[in-house]
């Protein structure tokens, strides 16, 4: 049977339709006016294209997702309250799931006792494995590091806030300085994550990790404020075809249940 991933962001979403060894890709906008009827057509528009009827699909969206509906979406709105009622589709709906969690299905392996992916981009997520399985804590909310709260001079504001895209607040570039600026608050942010648990691994997803300027000042502070002891076992990588990562974590996901 055919299997379609669909990772829906904050700005782009993209298919991905695997089938016989081959995988078909294809990217749409969205942003804040994205609704779920625009979800629907595009998904219609996509088993018109390939002439889709019996298929599994698997979504990912931003924001908080419980039990296979989004809860609140702040990048997405639109998107608020998606459940599989509303999803019309020839195929058969696998799950709805958060996108941190998917995306690191694709990297978690089971060797190691902690893992963690951090994704900055439109918004700033992070999800948590055990041994190669999804921490989601009590309510399945866990993870939301972009929601701690920091002081600065200018006031308090969110992580998000500080180390996301919105530094770029409508500008196609931010200038170095607040770039290296941002990134060191994102590093303040990881600290955080290596002294409460204490990873092996911490990857970095996102599209301003793009910027040699944010990726230097995030590393720089996440060196300098975490504990030196589970700092000096935590391998920190940046995630290999970060666009894919999250369809590759649905197929994953997929894998897991149809086995």
């Amino acid at each position: 049977m055919q299997r379609l991933t669909l990772d829906v962001g904050g700005t782009n979403g993209l298919f991905e339709l695997r089938h016989e060894g081959h995988t078909e890709q294809y990217k749409f906008p969205t942003g804040d006016g994205f609704s779920i009827r625009d979800l629907n057509e595009q998904i219609q528009a996509f088993e018109q294209d390939f002439g889709l009827g019996n298929y599994r699909l698997a979504i990912a969206v931003p924001g908080l997702v419980r039990d296979n509906r989004l809860v609140t979406c702040k990048s997405l709105p639109g998107l608020t309250g998606l459940n599989p009622s509303h999803i019309q589709c020839s195929g058969e709906l696998a799950f709805i799931v958060n996108d941190m969690d998917a995306g690191i299905q694709a990297i978690a392996d089971p060797r190691h006792d902690c893992e963690v992916l951090v994704m900055c981009g439109a918004g700033l997520g992070m999800a948590i494995a055990m041994n190669g399985r999804v921490f989601s804590g009590a309510s399945g909310f866990a993870g939301e590091l972009g929601h701690c709260r920091i002081m600065t001079e200018g006031g308090e504001f969110s992580l998000e806030q500080l180390a996301s895209a919105e530094l770029l607040r409508g500008r196609k570039q931010a200038p170095a300085d607040e770039l290296n600026q941002g990134g060191m608050y994102l590093g303040m942010g990881l600290a955080w994550v290596v002294n409460l648990f204490n990873p092996n691994r911490i990857w970095l997803a996102g599209s301003m990790m793009n910027s040699a300027d944010f990726y230097k000042g995030c590393m720089s502070s996440l060196r300098d404020m975490a504990l030196g002891a589970p700092m000096a076992n935590c391998q920190v990588h940046r995630v290999d075809d970060m666009e894919t990562l999250v369809c590759r974590g649905l197929a994953a996901m997929l894998d897991k249940q149809e086995s």
